[in-house]
């Protein structure tokens, strides 16, 4: 069996002979995140922060704008070949009933991008491509970073640098060491869009938890988001009982943060897995979540005889 490939591999091992390719939710769900430096200057950490971040990435309206001029589904395309499922919050679809399905996705809309950005004032007053802030100075130039060691930031980069470009928003990517650039991120807040990702706990009190405003000094905010409503509610469900009422803070909770657009999520990674057909039966693929090699797959396999 194989529990990790890129995807471009999928049609090979397709057309392989002896081989079944096996796609679905992975067993420990996953998050591909697009991350703003929102950290303002009355939370940036005393000691550690830098918050070097674009100012324009504080402006609500500039985030969504940025949100609908995302592609997500040229992105899935692109990277996952169709495999992958668009992203709303941290929150997974993988968590299942924590996931709140209800969250209506912002469209793809160059048009409406651009016409936010007009209405809040950031303007190409010199015709160069690139807006500038609203008092006609630090032009709409992001540095994008990711992880060196990861498989799909150099194209998602690229295509984000199209997108945003359509939009009057350059970026200026670099790849950056994986400790280099947990350095630049958090609590420095030294950076303005840095592409990573999370690995979810079968329970979101932890992706809630970095989104809170006593995370920011810690290390564990990524964004610098502060907002008291959504504190509040961390808070009330991490100690409610009943789950019901736990799920349905859950679910503001999410709904808050979109609203926000704190992040942009282009997708959440499936799991691509294979096995030869000609070795061994009896693989468990039926499941909600996709894990070959979890103990219960395991032990119930036979020898093809």
């Amino acid at each position: 069996m194989i529990t990790e490939f890129p995807a471009t591999a999928i049609d090979s091992l397709k057309d392989a002979e002896n081989v079944e390719v096996v796609t679905g939710a992975p067993f420990a769900p996953t998050v591909t995140d697009i991350i703003f430096n929102q950290c303002s200057a009355e939370n940036c950490p005393e000691g550690d922060g830098v918050c070097s971040g674009h100012p324009s990435l504080q402006d609500r309206n500039v985030r969504l704008a940025l949100a609908h001029a995302t592609d997500k589904q040229k992105i899935i395309d692109v990277i996952y070949l169709g495999l992958a499922s668009p992203g709303t919050t941290l929150i997974p679809d993988g968590l299942g009933v924590w996931y709140n399905s209800d969250i209506k996705d912002y469209a793809f809309d160059v048009a409406l991008a651009n016409q936010i950005l007009d209405d809040a004032g950031y303007m190409d007053t010199d015709d160069d491509g690139v807006r500038e802030m609203p008092d006609g100075t630090n032009p709409l130039v992001y540095r994008l970073n990711w992880p060196s060691d990861s498989i799909n930031g150099p194209r998602l980069a690229e295509l984000l640098s199209e997108m945003w470009g359509e939009a009057g928003v350059q970026v200026e990517p670099q790849a950056m060491d994986p400790d280099a650039l947990t350095a630049a991120c958090c609590p420095a807040f030294d950076f303005d869009v840095m592409l990573w990702g999370w690995g979810s706990d079968p329970d979101p009190n932890l992706l809630l938890s970095v989104m809170t405003t006593d995370e920011i000094p810690t290390g564990s905010s990524e964004t610098g988001y502060a907002n008291s409503e959504f504190d509040e509610l961390y808070y009330q469900q991490s100690a409610e009982m009943d789950f019901e009422t736990r799920k349905a803070l859950v679910w503001q909770m999410q709904q808050i943060v979109f609203d926000d657009v704190v992040y942009i999520i282009p997708y959440y990674d499936p799991a691509l897995q294979a096995y030869r057909t000609d070795r061994f039966s009896g693989w468990i693929t039926d499941q909600a979540k996709v894990e070959l090699s979890d103990p219960s797959s395991l032990i119930v396999v036979e020898p093809v005889q």
